[in-house]
């Protein structure tokens, strides 16, 4: 590439919708939460590299401006597993891993709809292995209903034309729509919401009447808001419910002035442009926001977990539940929600600890001795006087169910007799940390220096923090 051609694509937009989206709502956004500089070196693919092809000299270009710099090597003639080595020059750490070249003709098909080549494709998806290998970025689709999920409007056409609708050639590609919305969901864990303009009631009564062969997200739907309020401001509720950031939400509606509306106020969703079904897939598939680096089934019961939570909130406003704690031995439980953990996190410190550092992580285990996955994570070193803890993180899907307590009198008692002090960095996410500072004001020693606080907890907090907790130790 020429010194001239290296100015234009620094001064320029790169020119393809589908790859703007993967840099503006994929790479850049992983940034806000990851500066570290990475050299990814790709083995087998050089004899595949196109030849002046500025499109993916222009992706190379911008991935290297974003800290992921592509070094191609090996001169293979067939190749279907490709070796790939990243170093994390920041941290000087190396991790290897391989990625299968399994589907070619489903390339093929992407390469063909957006004018990128399959090389540049395959980059695309290592970048994404390794951007959720740090960070979970989405965790929520939000959905439109009318014209979106099904053809018709509802308070006009009613549920029996949306129902013949549905059934044409014509209702064919919502189907389909919602068939792979589903499988996001049931794979992955991500949370399925509905954000309409119809009465709730209405739509309640209307998908139970249907069948799950005309919508296949019946009884997929994790939370339902209808009204004729702004849905930037619908998508908040949403979040707050979901116990997510509004930036980790993908929201889809066919009406442009409610997706302009939503992109003013909430520009941290991501909001695709679409006029075809089709379109959103790929915009989806593209952009990577959903690849993840591995099949977790912690992530696949996300929706299960939160439903649980949910009905045990019903029956108590404060769960009752046991904990179980379990040494982490190479910290790597603990670094896994550090990494991704977003508003319960004391510190950005998510792994480099000293050699003498311990990691705990705790569990939800349910009366019948369900296991209901990871809830917490804390990382600590100690002296015969202090208990320095490094971090500490919550999953979003347990906050404000007496998790914050339960944990803070098992961090005093583990720490009793020396001095509790735990590192604290404050962000614009973590704003569950400040709820919890603010909530014990009197517990946590907030004038320190070295972004340090002292916890100190006498007979009277102790009692008090008792009573805002119902969870015990297994």
């Amino acid at each position: 590439m020429t010194k001239s051609e290296k100015i234009r694509i620094k001064t320029m937009q790169i020119d393809n919708v589908f790859l703007r989206v993967y840099m503006n709502d994929f790479v850049k956004k992983f940034r806000d939460y990851n500066s570290d500089e990475f050299l990814i070196v790709i083995n087998g693919l050089s004899n595949f590299i196109p030849k002046s092809d500025h499109l993916f000299d222009e992706l190379l270009e911008e991935l290297k401006q974003h800290n992921f710099t592509i070094e191609n090597e090996g001169n293979q003639e067939s190749i279907n597993e490709i070796n790939i080595t990243c170093k994390n020059v920041t941290k000087d750490t190396t991790f290897n891993f391989k990625y299968q070249i399994q589907n070619l003709p489903a390339l093929v098909d992407i390469s063909s709809k957006t004018d990128i080549n399959v090389v540049g494709i395959i980059i695309t998806k290592i970048i994404g292995q390794i951007i959720g290998k740090f960070k979970t970025l989405y965790k929520a689709i939000v959905l439109d209903l009318d014209d979106t999920l099904w053809m018709g409007t509802l308070s006009e056409d009613g549920i029996d034309k949306i129902r013949k609708n549905m059934i044409s050639e014509k209702g064919a590609p919502f189907i389909e729509f919602m068939k792979f919305i589903k499988t996001l969901g049931k794979e992955l864990g991500i949370f399925i919401a509905l954000c309409s303009r119809n009465n709730s009631n209405l739509i309640e009564s209307v998908i139970n009447e249907l069948d799950e062969n005309i919508f296949p997200l019946k009884n997929q739907i994790d939370y339902i808001i209808a009204n004729n309020n702004d849905k930037s401001d619908n998508i908040k509720i949403i979040a707050e419910q979901l116990s997510i950031l509004p930036n980790s939400i993908i929201f889809i509606d066919d009406n442009q002035i409610v997706r302009d509306e939503v992109k003013t106020k909430l520009p941290e969703v991501f909001v695709p442009e679409w006029t075809k079904h089709t379109d959103i897939v790929n915009f989806l598939s593209v952009s990577c926001v959903f690849d993840r680096c591995e099949l977790s089934l912690n992530s696949q019961n996300r929706r299960k977990q939160y439903r649980i939570i949910q009905a045990e909130r019903i029956q108590n406003s404060l769960p009752k539940l046991s904990i179980k704690t379990n040494n982490d031995e190479g910290h790597c439980e603990s670094t896994k929600l550090f990494s991704k953990s977003n508003q319960f996190k004391f510190s950005r410190n998510d792994n480099d600890f000293s050699n003498d550092a311990c990691s705990l992580y705790f569990e939800i285990i349910r009366e019948n001795g369900e296991n209901l996955g990871i809830c917490s994570a804390i990382t600590y070193t100690q002296t015969l006087e202090t208990f320095h803890i490094h971090n500490w993180a919550l999953s979003c899907r347990y906050f404000e169910m007496g998790l914050e307590e339960y944990l803070l009198i098992y961090i005093h008692n583990l720490a009793t007799p020396k001095k509790l002090l735990i590192d604290f960095e404050e962000t614009e996410y973590n704003q569950k940390v400040g709820e919890l500072l603010k909530k014990y004001s009197d517990v946590f020693n907030c004038n320190q220096l070295n972004n340090q606080i002292e916890i100190v907890l006498t007979d009277e907090s102790i009692n008090k923090i008792n009573q805002n907790t119902n969870l015990r130790n297994l």
